[in-house]
């Protein structure tokens, strides 16, 4: 009889473990990815939206038709998982595993901020880490007519860490296609001592004058305690505070409600082993945004496509062994390259090994003409795993 593998969350993790799963079972060993929806996108993609580059649909893949012939898509929403009986429980019923992957990203909550939520509601707040809220945040920048922007870092750790510092290069851009008729004045403020600080000091220096340059304030060490929407006001751990005109935040991350009360959440996330991906849990293994990769001390792998890829590899190699299979060792691996979007026609790329010893050994590549043109045809080519996908 053959094994059974359920994985939750048809992201680039989910969708590049599947695959390899496939080479390394046996042909009547079943696969199943669960997800909420059947859509998905990069987080770059999303940075595209905002700015008026690309429509949704024009940027989206379905992981129903990318994973046909690989493995079985159930698009539900997980209820329950049962690490004891080994079922999870899902919309469309029970669904029992001989190995679970969670695969499910991070979710957000902006309700651990209070007034976020809020000022979400109401407009004077917006974010794109959704699709729904980029859309939103879209149509707000396309009526604003000037004032005072703050980009603010709710919490750490986020997915897409270059983000935040790219939507404010976005939103200064868009500020300078209007005209020089618009006075708009943008601060990123982050509770990290400087700007990407897991990427080490140098990258935070950089990235600072980089920003600087372009009339972008930067503010370290600053933690979001609340937001008052009536007097658009922020104010911090500290005691500061900070009035705005229009607010864009990173909301809090957090693992998904069912990892918590599965018993496998330490604090926000779910902790693995670096070498395997296996969580406390046995039979159940974490990749991506969900998990907690520790690398050493404090520092774990950034909360990003590229790494959640890498991590599928790992787990299913170890998972595939743990099912009784010959696979190789698994290759652990921590090399991140991140886009860097600066502006019209100009991308940069932010690159490293994060294994390196004594620290990450990573760099940043200025925004470039022809480096935009590489990030555009990487979509294309992830977009191309969809024979679907509009263009």
């Amino acid at each position: 009889m053959g094994k059974t593998v359920v994985i939750l969350g048809a992201g680039p993790g989910g969708i590049a473990a599947a695959r390899t799963l496939r080479t390394l079972l046996a042909p009547d060993d079943r696969i199943t990815v669960v997800d909420r929806q059947d859509e998905q996108r990069l987080g770059v993609s999303l940075l595209l939206i905002m700015r008026g580059w690309r429509e949704p649909e024009q940027v989206a893949i379905r992981p129903s038709r990318v994973l046909h012939g690989i493995a079985e898509f159930q698009q539900a929403e997980v209820l329950h998982i049962d690490p004891d009986t080994r079922t999870v429980q899902t919309s469309r019923g029970s669904l029992p595993y001989d190995a679970l992957l969670l695969a499910t990203g991070a979710e957000l909550a902006p309700d651990a901020i209070p007034g976020l939520s809020g000022a979400l509601e109401n407009g004077i707040a917006g974010h794109c880490w959704s699709l729904p809220a980029t859309l939103q945040l879209r149509e707000r920048l396309r009526c604003f007519t000037g004032g005072r922007i703050l980009v603010v870092i709710a919490r750490l750790p986020y997915k897409c860490p270059p983000a935040p510092y790219e939507a404010a290069l976005l939103i200064r851009d868009l500020v300078e296609e209007r005209g020089p008729g618009q006075s708009t004045e943008i601060v990123v403020v982050t509770p990290e001592p400087s700007p990407l600080a897991v990427a080490g000091p140098a990258i935070g220096e950089q990235l600072t004058r980089f920003l600087t340059e372009r009339s972008i304030a930067v503010r370290t060490g600053e933690q979001l305690a609340a937001v008052d929407p009536r007097q658009r006001e922020v104010s911090f751990v500290t005691g500061t505070r900070e009035l705005f005109d229009l607010l864009v935040v990173v909301p809090p991350h957090s693992a998904a409600a069912v990892a918590r009360t599965a018993g496998l959440v330490e604090g926000d996330w779910v902790p693995v082993a670096l070498q395997t991906m296996r969580t406390k849990v046995e039979g159940i293994w974490a990749i991506g945004d969900v998990a907690a990769v520790r690398i050493r001390n404090n520092l774990v792998v950034p909360k990003a496509a590229v790494f959640a890829q890498q991590q599928a590899e790992i787990a299913a190699r170890d998972i595939a062994r743990f099912l009784g299979y010959a696979a190789p060792d698994p290759e652990v691996r921590a090399f991140g390259r991140c886009w860097f979007i600066a502006g019209r026609g100009s991308a940069g790329i932010i690159e490293g090994d994060f294994l390196a010893e004594p620290r990450p050994a990573v760099t940043f590549q200025s925004p470039t003409s022809e480096g935009f043109a590489q990030m555009e045809n990487e979509l294309a080519a992830w977009l191309a795993q969809d024979p679907g996908a509009s263009r």
